[in-house]
């Protein structure tokens, strides 16, 4: 491990997977599906990237593919032994990158229930990682090249969990990274999933709202 840098873990769901680095199962990016996606190597992915990017070395990810905030989702919830995931080889994490949400959108989670949950996600990230900097991305689509791609409806189902996103976000003292403010998109292979070319797309968007 490099001590001279800041370490980087990442919480998340699919978006944020990729073999060997995620929950083994749980990717959604691997070198033999890159064919479709073109996420050939990890360094490929957005949040690489970013952590790339910052001068910041990767220490742990513990996303899985269709993970949601809430417990009543179908993969659902961050539970307190999973969070402590984030530390490997007893190095804890300086920034800690969450993207998470999209699933509860799709799954139609209450908003009410996602308020509750994503706050307690948050509180037992500041909890457990007190000296972390908690970085929460608001929810963007993505759309597919070449097609027009009209996701008004999706975009607009998930205005309430954004607001709720950057309600905890203040309520907790994290840091906000508000996507959905810059109303950036990214290529995908659906509504979702980037391709490489998103990746690099949503990379720097993040970065964008970093600042």
């Amino acid at each position: 491990m490099d001590l001279a840098r800041p370490y980087f873990s990442v919480v998340g769901d699919s978006i944020s997977t990729f073999q060997a680095y995620s929950p083994v199962g749980a990717e959604h990016y691997a070198p033999d599906l890159a064919g479709a996606s073109g996420v050939a190597s990890v360094e490929d992915t957005w949040w690489m990237q970013v952590i790339r990017t910052l001068g910041g070395a990767y220490l742990s990810n513990i996303s899985i593919s269709g993970n949601t905030i809430c417990t009543e989702g179908k993969m659902g919830g961050f539970p307190p032994q999973r969070l402590r995931q984030l530390t490997t080889e007893g190095k804890t994490p300086d920034h800690i990158l969450l993207y998470a949400g999209l699933n509860d959108v799709m799954f139609y989670i209450p908003p009410a229930v996602f308020q509750a949950e994503y706050l307690q996600l948050l509180t037992n990230l500041k909890q457990i990682y007190p000296k972390a900097q908690v970085h929460c991305g608001t929810l963007i689509l993505g759309e597919i090249p070449g097609t027009v791609n009209s996701l008004r409806g999706i975009i607009q189902r998930a205005e309430p969990y954004n607001a709720i996103i950057r309600q905890a976000v203040a309520e907790t003292g994290c840091h906000l990274v508000d996507l959905a403010a810059l109303r950036g998109r990214y290529h995908a292979l659906d509504a979702f999933h980037p391709n490489r070319d998103g990746m690099a797309q949503l990379a720097q968007l993040w970065l964008r709202a970093m600042k």
